[in-house]
């Protein structure tokens, strides 16, 4: 199934992200924040100087799951480049939806620098269908713990045959192929071209 631009809505109460254009965020092993770019700037309201260093939480909605930065060092750990689905907010704490696409990085002399989180308009096809679930583990972690909130949603996995990457992309109703051309659409990263002088 092909990414229908045109049925990307999302709910009111969050904040919707332009669907041409492309958050990026780049954060250390420990998952703390190095980089973002102007475009999360002007989406988040946060200052720069108030967030680097910072750990991926601080700009995550506090109804995300506990367990969600365990699910993404345990992801990339076995992925060079998987999918995710993140809740963020503002500064003056607005929710947005993202779809994630998260690489790892490299430095000039090629030794591992982290990893780079590309964030676009998540479709709103997937909202639902995250919110269930995070309504579920939120209640595992609240009344028996992180541990038991990772063993139900790797059994959950189990139970549907699918590793977190494939689990990701079947929420957004897509496959691999059509979302790295999704991830490609970057109106910021486009060079507008010179004009040629006139001596007229």
């Amino acid at each position: 199934m092909t990414l229908n631009y045109n049925t990307m809505t999302q709910k009111r109460d969050c904040l919707q992200l332009n669907v041409a254009k492309k958050i990026k965020i780049k954060i250390d092993d420990k998952f703390r924040i190095l980089y973002v770019n102007d475009y999360f700037t002007d989406v988040s309201g946060f200052k720069v100087s108030e967030i680097i260093l910072k750990d991926l939480n601080t700009i995550l909605d506090p109804s995300m799951p506990k367990i969600t930065l365990d699910l993404l060092k345990k992801s990339a750990d076995e992925f060079q480049k998987f999918y995710a689905v993140l809740k963020g907010k503002t500064k003056d704490g607005v929710c947005y939806w993202s779809f994630i696409r998260i690489t790892q990085r490299f430095g000039q002399d090629n030794s591992f620098a982290g990893y780079l989180l590309e964030g676009k308009l998540l479709p709103s096809v997937a909202i639902s269908k995250i919110e269930k679930l995070f309504s579920i583990l939120t209640e595992i972690e609240n009344n028996a713990g992180k541990e038991a909130a990772l063993k139900y949603f790797n059994g959950y996995l189990e139970e549907k045959g699918m590793n977190f990457n494939d689990f990701i992309l079947a929420i957004a109703e897509v496959d691999e192929k059509k979302a790295e051309k999704y991830f490609e659409i970057d109106e910021d990263a486009i060079i507008p071209k010179k004009k040629k002088r006139s001596w007229f």
